[in-house]
């Protein structure tokens, strides 16, 4: 009983964070997908209470765990514009290339910055004496 209770909680707190987010885009008229605007709020949720990450992730594990099921409609869906996808393949191809390259690129600068300024910071750390470890 008291896992499908965690559970519960688990779907209304994803739920919320859900239909909060299709709100905030419709009523701030956002060009962004609502979904994406509830994941957001459903990570502030889970930073701001740590106790609601067990009944979360009590909650989400099925579906993740059988997250192939839900691609199902999408691939049989891609048949259905077999015709606009062959007309306008080298359009798709460049886009996801450069999309691709784009964000490859800029992961690497990121996290090459990111990295580099830690490594600063444990040798002046080093050099005053304190032990980084």
């Amino acid at each position: 009983m008291r896992d499908v209770s965690k559970a519960l909680v688990g779907a209304i707190v994803v739920f919320a964070a859900y239909y909060l987010g299709l709100f905030a885009v419709s009523a701030m008229d956002l060009p962004i997908p609502g979904a994406l605007v509830g994941l957001f709020l459903l990570l502030g949720m889970l930073l701001k209470f740590p106790k609601l990450e067990a009944p979360t992730a009590r909650f989400v594990s099925f579906p993740l765990k059988h997250m192939s099921l839900f691609f199902v409609p999408a691939v049989l869906g891609v048949s259905i514009y077999w015709n606009d996808i062959q007309a306008n393949a080298l359009a798709i191809f460049i886009a996801i290339f450069v999309t691709t390259a784009f964000s490859l690129g800029f992961t690497a600068w990121f996290a090459q910055k990111l990295f580099s300024s830690k490594l600063d910071n444990s040798s002046d750390a080093s050099q005053k004496g304190g032990d980084f470890e």
